[in-house]
């Protein structure tokens, strides 16, 4: 057994794009226009879009060049 559950909250950590924007220092526009382009995933949940801070990181990984 693991003596240290992760709990949902921590394995998520969901972000909402003005604190995504912020943490990442580029202005809502260039994050909204990744997610319409495929290049960020994201949760849409009713009408809140939610980030998981982890997938972000892979995608911006993967637009490093060089």
């Amino acid at each position: 057994m693991d003596p240290h559950p992760t709990s949902p909250r921590t394995e998520l950590d969901l972000r909402t794009e003005q604190d995504l924007a912020r943490h990442l220092k580029i202005c809502r526009r260039q994050l909204y226009n990744w997610r319409m382009s495929g290049l960020v995933p994201y949760f849409k949940l009713g009408k809140a879009v939610r980030f998981r801070a982890a997938d972000v990181a892979s995608a911006i990984e993967r637009m490093r060049i060089g």
